[in-house]
């Protein structure tokens, strides 16, 4: 029986791994939240148990017992430190733990995120633990339900021109996760996690027009364009966070450095991957505004 800690099981891939697992019989869950009351999950298998990353005492009985560990922090500038405090509190357990880490597969080519990421892999690799990198292409989530007000006004805005991307939905994610928890395979290698196909922001613009049945076109822009449009609109608060959240993203995109397509989920989970159209046409109400 597997024993998987999940950290941040309130997030958005924390907490779709443990959607994917609950009621399974063959993995038992502890979900590590830093507030036991917004854990609504009630599933025989599926224990909240309280921690903070950034509180390393915290970390002790959260990852007492397990057998794995799904390694997911928040997507900021305390990225390496948080990770590495739960790195470090499963080694001093001195249990034979798996830590199966999610590092996205677009090539940041050593931008500061991607930085922060190599600090904790380079922590988690020296660290003697067995580990699996879960390697997901930009997630549909992150990338599209935020454009909803944007689709409304009739227009999606980016900075990422032509560039192709491997556009990966999130309950793809954490099936394929849930898979290779239950198998134990993977070890020491990476799961690239991507969609059927790449395409571009012009491409996506034509899925949502085809869905929703209106012209929605794509306006590609400037990074210092886009920027201060959204902050204006209160998107986000300065640049330095539009920076770590959007436009790193956006300018990996248009190098063509998320442009990957693999075929990892079908071998894990024997299905093909949602497309882009299937996974609008599965949201469609959220951007018709009902």
């Amino acid at each position: 029986m597997k024993k998987l800690m999940i950290t941040t099981g309130n997030g958005m891939f924390g907490r779709g791994l443990v959607d994917s697992l609950a009621g399974r019989d063959d993995v038992e869950v502890k979900a590590m939240v830093r507030n036991l009351d917004a854990f609504d999950v009630h599933a025989d298998n599926v224990e909240a148990v309280r921690g903070d990353m950034d509180d390393p005492a915290s970390l002790t009985a959260a990852v007492d017992g397990v057998t794995d560990v799904f390694l997911v922090s928040p997507m900021d500038e305390h990225i390496a430190t948080r990770e590495i405090n739960v790195i470090d509190a499963v080694v001093a357990t001195g249990a034979d733990v798996r830590i199966l880490k999610l590092h996205g597969a677009v090539e940041h080519r050593g931008d500061h995120l991607s930085q922060l990421h190599a600090a904790s892999i380079a922590h988690l690799k020296d660290s003697g633990l067995r580990w699996t990198l879960i390697c997901p292409n930009s997630v549909m989530e992150t990338s599209f339900l935020g454009l909803n007000k944007a689709i409304q006004f009739g227009m999606i805005a980016g900075t990422s021109g032509h560039g192709k991307v491997g556009f990966v939905a999130l309950q793809d994610v954490a099936d394929a996760t849930a898979q290779v928890v239950s198998d134990g395979g993977f070890v020491g290698e990476s799961v690239m996690l991507t969609g059927p196909a790449a395409v571009d922001m012009y491409q996506v613009a034509a899925d949502f027009s085809k869905v929703l049945g209106k012209q929605i076109p794509y306006n590609d822009m400037t990074d210092d364009d886009f920027a201060n449009m959204v902050i204006k609109f209160g998107a986000f608060p300065d640049r330095e966070t539009c920076e770590m959240q959007v436009l790193c993203h956006y300018r990996a995109w248009r190098r063509g450095d998320a442009a990957l397509v693999s075929d990892d989920f079908e071998r894990v989970t024997g299905r093909k991957a949602e497309s882009v159209l299937q996974w609008i046409e599965k949201h469609k109400d959220h951007f018709a505004g009902k």
